[in-house]
């Protein structure tokens, strides 16, 4: 059983690094804002990460791993019931459409920290986070596939996902609708 303490002490410091975090570039966050902001002292934020922005990504990376995990469930089942091409499609658009809420949901926190040249963690981040999904999914791809290097494959995908997202915050307010059938159409045609 995990002590109440610390279960205390992870959602103050959770609630404390996503509402400076909304407020101001992750890079211009302090240790002492944060102790500040969650009630507790330099040693316990130290035990719990070791910067801002190492904090900010320990709480979104989960909301992410969940995703990814859902995803690969929904192709898994797919597979194994040797769904359409549409049907694929489909799930592809239903994970995109996840990673943007996720996105959507931060809206303030990534608008400020995507850009932040003083820290870059949410976009390694993100970067990290969808270069692991697309290998994993290019991997499970059917064995007709074009030849190329995974591993490249899987960077560029990953890497325009960031841009893209980067440029539809960064652009005047547009639908998130518009955000998801941009990525979706933007995807290479062996993809699915």
């Amino acid at each position: 059983m995990v002590d109440a303490r610390i279960l205390h002490t992870t959602a103050a410091l959770r609630e404390a690094i996503l509402r400076l975090a909304a407020d101001r570039p992750v890079s211009t966050i302090t240790v002492a804002d944060v102790t500040r902001a969650a009630g507790i002292n330099r040693a316990t934020f130290y035990s719990h990460a070791v910067s801002p922005g190492s904090l900010l990504a320990d709480v979104l990376t989960p909301e992410l791993d969940r995703i990814r995990e859902d995803d690969a469930e929904a192709r898994r089942t797919a597979a194994a019931r040797g769904a359409s091409a549409e049907e694929l499609a489909a799930i592809t658009r239903r994970g995109i459409d996840a990673v943007v809420e996720h996105v959507v949901s931060h809206r303030d926190i990534y608008a400020k920290g995507l850009p932040d040249t003083e820290d870059a963690s949410l976009h390694r981040l993100l970067v990290e986070h969808f270069t692991v999904s697309s290998a994993q999914h290019i991997r499970e791809l059917p064995t007709e596939r074009p030849t190329m290097l995974d591993d490249v494959a899987a960077g560029f995908v990953a890497q325009g996902f960031v841009g893209a997202i980067e440029a539809w915050l960064a652009g005047p307010r547009r639908s998130r609708r518009s955000l998801v059938e941009t990525i979706t159409l933007s995807f290479p045609s062996w993809w699915h």
